[in-house]
């Protein structure tokens, strides 16, 4: 079993993929479609803005202490069944074929899915609270939000810097390094399986942190920057300079945090 794990090829080419994998593609693509469509619908306006684009009360909508967090959690695993399945598209069509070398098939496959999107539902209690802070930040004086709003895209421009980002980033975007180290118990067991999943989830959640705190200050729900974020998502994982180009990012939102403080309204301008 490990050598049939260690001479796959990592991710298959596009035109390597059969028709089954195609059509598994296409499936994800769509859901992720439907997934916008409902981020769209479901947002409301106080999500859609935030400390770094001009977040206000709203009194005639649902206020930020009205909202209940079962909402926010509903709304955020749809977000990002939205953001992550199109960047999820490579990796799944590689991991789909090293599962069926292993002999787990589709149902490793999909038990390995859903430990992946557990990860991300779990994190989205700390994500409510982190919006539910940025939101009573946003009441404060103008000085002290675009403070906070730098200090975010600072910490995320050390973070894309750091050999952790590019730790989780290599697990991320390799369904080898994921199976080389879970593949026996993923094939052996339901519950392998999702560990499995869990894991990578995990390693993804560590790549990505860093910009979903962004999005979160950017305006979680907005769908211009959530199109922003899912897109650099994408680059990082897909293509074959991701490392490097996330380094790039690193140094483009230091410069961005060195810009907000001596423009707070200049994010607010775009979207």
């Amino acid at each position: 079993m490990t050598t049939a794990w260690r001479t796959t090829p990592e991710v298959p080419a596009l035109r390597r993929w059969s028709r089954r994998e195609a059509l598994l593609a296409g499936v994800l693509v769509a859901l992720a479609a439907a997934a916008w469509l409902l981020t769209h619908l479901l947002g409301t306006p106080e999500m859609r803005a935030g400390i770094l684009t001009g977040a206000e009360p709203i009194d005639d909508m649902m206020p930020a202490e009205q909202m209940s967090a079962a909402f926010f959690l509903a709304t955020w695993i749809v977000m990002m069944a939205a953001m992550m399945l199109p960047s999820l598209v490579p990796f799944t069509i590689g991991v789909s074929r090293l599962m069926r070398v292993g002999g787990a098939g589709r149902s490793g496959t999909a038990l390995l899915t859903l430990g992946y999107f557990a990860v991300w539902a779990t994190t989205g209690v700390l994500a409510y609270l982190v919006w539910r802070g940025f939101e009573e930040l946003s009441t404060g004086s103008p000085t002290t939000v675009s403070r906070a709003g730098a200090a975010v895209l600072a910490g995320a421009a050390i973070y894309q810097l750091t050999p952790l980002k590019r730790v989780c980033l290599r697990h991320c975007r390799s369904p080898n390094l994921l199976l080389l180290q879970h593949g026996p118990r993923a094939v052996a067991s339901r519950t392998g399986a999702v560990r499995a999943g869990l894991a990578h989830g995990g390693y993804c959640l560590g790549c990505c942190w860093a910009l979903m705190a962004v999005l979160l200050a950017l305006g979680v729900m907005s769908l211009v920057w959530m199109g922003v974020v899912a897109a650099v998502i994408a680059i990082e994982k897909i293509t074959r300079h991701g490392e490097r180009l996330s380094q790039a990012l690193g140094v483009l939102l230091a410069a961005l945090a060195g810009l907000v403080l001596l423009e707070p309204t200049v994010l607010a301008t775009i979207a």
